[in-house]
C-alpha cells in the first residue's frame, strides 16, 4: 500500500516544499485576463505567474529549515495548553435553528441530533446586519462590522453616490516595459480585499497551527499566510461581474429535425443581442439550416488592435434533434451532446490569443426543445486550472484541486439565483445546479479532511442558503411569489436540503477522532420575505430626498411606476438616501459629494428619522414593516464605524429592503409585494434570524454568538485571544 502524503511529510519534512516545486514546474499557470465589462484590467501573464510561483517554491525550499524550527518551537510552546488535535468548522450557510429543531423533533436529522445530545446545540446570535458577508467576516476575525469594515454586500461611493461592492476594490495601474527601443505600457490590476482585522487562521499560522480554509465568504483575493485557502463570495466571473448568465433562443419555426446539423464554424454570423435581463443577457441564435444554429459566448473585454478594449466572443454551434430531445454542441473545437433536463460537463473555453488569453469554464442546459429552441449558459467561471486572477493561497492550490477532482465552480455566488428569478431556469434546474456544486465542495472538503491530521479545516456550504432563498415560498401558501408558479412539486425542497446537510455532518463525524472538535455553525437563520420596503420612496414622499425634476415647492409629482437611478437624484437637496440592505445614509456636507446636511445637525436628523421610521405601517397588511433602528455611531465602537450606514434598519419578519432600493433606485411605492422566486431572506432584525451552533464537545456559554467562534478556535489550541477580538471563547 502506498504511503499517504501526510505520512511522507512526517518521514521527510522537506517533502511538501519539494512537491510544491515539482507541481509549480509541471502544472499549467494562470494566463492573462481582464475583468469588468469595459474595464480591461490586465491581471497577470502566465509567464509572470509561473516565474513568481517558481521563485516562491524555491524560496520556500531554501527557507524550510528556518520555518520548520520556528514552527516546532511554537508548537511545543502551546502543546501543553491545547485541548484539541484538530478542529473542524463546518459552515452551513443560513441553517435555521427553528427549522432544524422541528425536523429533529420529528425524528429526522440523526447526526445533528447526536451532536445536540452529546455535545451541545444553541441558537447562535448573528451580526447586525444579519447577512453573509458581515457574518462570515465576523466569524473570521472575532469582531463586528465596525472592526472588519464589511457592513453589507454593497457600500456607496461618496463621490458619486453610486453603489459599489463592499468587499473588494479593483483599480488599475500602468507598468512600463522596455523592449529594445520600444517602451510598452501594460495595464495591471490591483485587487484589494477591503475586509480589515486579522482572521483567526493567520493567528493560527503565527503559532504554528496549519489550516485549510475552503470557500469561506469574503476571502477574495485570498489571504497570504502559511496555510491553504480557496476563495469564495465576491470572486467574479470571467467578465468581471458577480455572475452573468446567457440565454439563447432560436428564431421561431427553425427547430426542424436537425439530426445531422452543421457543426462548422460560426464565421461571419453574429448572434442577435435581444436585450439585457437582471443577472444575465438574452440573445438570439442565428439559423444555419433546419435544426442548426450558431451563437457566440460573451467573454471579457480584451485589447483590440487599435489599443481599445473590446468585448471578446467565442463562436459555438448547436445541432438540435427535437425528436430525440438531444442537442449536439460544438465549442472551441470540442463537441458534446446533452439531452433534456441535464447539464453539460464543465466546458473549457478561451478568449483571445497567446498571452492575451483568458481561460474560463461554463455549463450548458437546454431550456426548451419545443419551438423555439432555447438554451442556458452559466456565467463563465474562472478556470481553476488556468486562474486569471488569484483565487487560492498558495496560487497552485486551486490548480491542484482541479487536477485531483476535475473542474469546479469558482464564482463567488455560483448558484444562479438570478436565472431562476428571471424564470430562465426552473426550480428543478436550479436544484440540480446547486447540488452539483455542493458535491464539488464535498470532494474538496473531505480530501482536505483526510489529509489534515491536525490543525483546522473549515468549509462553508452555500446550498443551505441559496435553496432557502429560492424555495421559502413553499412554506407560505399566501406568499406573493407563488402567483403563477408551482406550489406543490418542490414543497419538500427545504426539508430535503436539511436532510442532505445532516448527511454531510454524518460523513464528517465519521472521519473524526477522539481528540477532534467539530463545530457546525451557520451565520444566520431564515424567514419569509413577502414585502419589500423602498426607503428612497419614503424619503422622497416625506421631503428628505428629491429628484432633479421635482419642484422646489409644492406637491411632488407621481412617479407612475417609473424608477429613477441615483444619477437622477438631486443631491444638493437630498438629506437621506439608501442603497444596500443594511440601512441608510445621510448626505453629509464634507463627506459626500454635494452633501447638504451640516455635520453638527446629523445626530438630530438621525433621531428624527429613527422616530418616524420605527414601526413603519404597512396599511395593506395592517402590520409594521420596521421593527427597530439603530444609530450606527452609537451601536458600533470599532475603528471603521464611519464607513457603515448612519442608521441600521431592523425589518420585521416578512419584510426586507426591496430590490430597487438595494441598488439605490427611487420608486413611487414605499412598500410592495415581493413576487420573485427569491422568497426567503434574513436581512431583517437580527433577533429574528439567529444561526445555529452544534458541537461534539460541551460548551459553557449558553448564549453564544458568531463573534465568539474565532476566539473559541484559538482557545482550543491554547492560543490566547488577541486584544482586538471582542468575542469570547464558548469553552470558558
Amino acid at each position: 500500500m502506498l504511503p499517504s502524503f501526510s505520512q511522507l511529510a512526517a518521514k521527510y519534512p522537506c517533502a511538501p516544499a519539494v512537491c510544491a516545486f515539482v507541481l509549480l514546474c509541471c502544472l499549467p499557470q494562470p494566463a492573462l485576463a481582464y475583468i469588468g465589462p469595459g474595464a480591461g484590467f490586465a491581471l497577470g501573464g502566465s509567464f509572470l505567474f509561473g516565474l513568481i510561483g517558481l521563485l516562491m517554491a524555491v524560496g520556500a525550499l531554501l527557507l524550510w529549515p528556518v520555518r520548520f524550527a520556528i514552527r516546532a518551537f511554537r508548537s511545543r510552546r502551546r502543546r501543553g495548553k491545547s485541548r484539541a488535535r484538530r478542529v473542524v468548522v463546518l459552515g452551513l450557510d443560513g441553517l435555521d435553528p427553528g427549522i432544524a429543531s422541528k425536523l429533529m423533533q420529528a425524528g429526522e436529522l440523526p447526526n445533528l441530533r447526536r451532536l445536540r445530545d452529546t455535545g451541545g446545540f444553541r441558537p447562535l446570535t448573528t451580526t447586525l446586519p444579519a447577512m453573509s458577508p458581515v457574518g462570515w467576516s465576523t466569524f473570521a476575525t472575532g469582531v463586528d462590522a465596525s472592526g472588519h469594515n464589511i457592513f453589507d454586500f454593497l457600500s456607496r461611493d461618496t463621490r458619486t453616490h453610486m453603489p459599489v461592492l463592499s468587499s473588494t476594490r479593483i483599480s488599475s495601474s500602468g507598468t512600463m516595459r522596455r523592449i529594445g527601443s520600444w517602451v510598452i505600457k501594460r495595464p495591471r490590476a490591483i485587487i484589494e480585499l477591503l475586509r480589515k482585522s486579522k482572521p483567526f487562521w493567520k493567528v493560527l499560522a503565527e503559532n504554528g497551527v496549519p489550516s485549510t480554509i475552503l470557500r469561506v465568504p469574503i476571502t477574495f483575493p485570498p489571504d497570504k499566510y502559511n496555510g491553504r485557502m480557496l476563495s469564495a463570495m465576491c470572486v467574479p466571473d470571467l467578465r468581471g461581474t458577480q455572475g452573468t448568465f446567457s440565454h439563447y433562443t432560436a428564431p421561431h419555426g427553425g427547430n426542424g429535425d436537425g439530426g445531422a446539423g452543421n457543426d462548422g464554424d460560426n464565421s461571419g454570423n453574429e448572434n442577435l443581442r435581444s436585450g439585457e435581463t437582471t443577472g444575465g443577457v438574452r440573445l438570439t441564435l442565428v439559423e444555419r439550416g433546419p435544426g442548426s444554429f450558431a451563437g457566440e459566448l460573451i467573454g471579457p473585454d480584451l485589447p483590440g488592435a487599435d489599443g481599445t478594449n473590446r468585448t471578446s466572443e467565442l463562436p459555438f454551434t448547436v445541432a438540435v434533434d427535437a425528436t430525440a430531445r438531444q442537442a449536439r454542441f460544438r465549442v472551441a473545437g470540442e463537441s458534446f451532446t446533452i439531452g433534456e433536463h441535464e447539464y453539460s460537463p464543465w466546458v473549457k473555453v478561451a478568449f483571445g490569443k497567446g498571452r492575451e488569453t483568458a481561460h474560463g469554464i461554463c455549463r450548458f442546459r437546454i431550456t426548451s426543445f419545443d419551438d423555439p429552441f432555447s438554451c442556458y449558459v452559466s456565467p463563465i467561471n474562472i478556470d481553476p486550472e488556468h486562474p486569471a486572477m488569484p483565487i487560492s493561497n498558495p496560487p497552485h492550490f486551486a490548480i491542484a484541486l482541479a487536477k485531483l477532482h476535475g473542474s469546479y465552480a469558482t464564482l463567488g455566488l455560483a448558484e444562479d439565483t438570478w436565472a431562476l428569478n428571471e424564470r430562465v431556469l426552473d426550480e428543478q434546474a436550479f436544484l440540480d445546479q446547486a447540488y452539483a456544486i455542493q458535491e464539488e465542495r464535498k470532494q474538496q472538503f473531505f480530501h482536505a479532511l483526510d489529509r489534515s491530521p491536525d490543525g483546522v479545516v473549515s468549509v462553508v456550504f452555500d446550498a443551505t442558503d441559496r435553496i432557502q432563498h429560492m424555495f421559502f415560498r413553499y412554506f407560505d401558501a399566501d406568499h406573493p411569489a407563488n402567483r403563477g408558479k408551482d406550489t406543490e412539486r418542490h414543497r419538500d425542497a427545504i426539508p430535503d436540503l436539511y436532510r442532505r446537510a445532516d448527511g454531510i455532518v454524518g460523513e464528517t463525524s465519521a472521519r473524526l477522532g477522539e481528540q477532534d472538535v467539530l463545530l457546525v455553525i451557520s451565520d444566520h437563520g431564515f424567514a419569509t420575505f413577502q414585502r419589500g420596503v423602498n426607503l428612497n420612496a419614503w424619503f422622497r414622499e416625506n421631503g428628505y430626498l428629491y429628484l432633479k425634476d421635482d419642484p422646489a415647492e409644492g406637491p411632488l409629482p407621481s412617479l407612475n411606476g417609473a424608477k429613477y437611478e441615483p444619477a437622477q437624484i438631486d443631491w444638493p437637496r437630498t438629506r437621506a438616501y439608501t442603497n444596500g440592505l443594511a440601512g441608510f445614509y445621510l448626505n453629509i456636507d464634507g463627506r459626500e459629494h454635494d452633501g447638504c446636511v451640516p455635520p453638527d445637525e446629523a445626530p438630530a436628523l438621525k433621531q428624527e428619522l429613527i422616530g418616524k421610521l420605527r414601526g413603519l405601517p404597512d396599511a395593506e397588511r395592517d402590520a409594521e414593516a420596521i421593527r427597530d433602528l439603530w444609530d450606527g455611531a452609537e451601536y458600533y465602537q470599532g475603528p471603521y464605524r464611519g464607513n457603515g450606514p448612519d442608521v441600521l434598519v431592523g425589518y420585521n419578519r416578512g419584510y426586507r429592503a426591496d430590490w430597487d432600493g438595494a441598488v439605490g433606485r427611487v420608486t413611487g411605492q414605499t412598500i410592495g409585494d415581493n413576487t420573485r422566486s427569491w422568497s426567503g431572506d434574513h436581512c431583517m432584525d437580527p433577533g429574528q434570524v439567529p444561526g445555529v451552533l452544534f458541537a461534539n464537545r460541551s460548551f459553557g456559554n449558553q448564549d453564544p454568538a458568531l463573534v465568539d467562534i474565532a476566539p473559541s478556535v484559538l482557545d482550543l489550541f491554547g492560543i490566547d485571544r488577541p486584544p482586538y477580538m471582542s468575542g469570547r471563547s464558548i469553552f470558558r
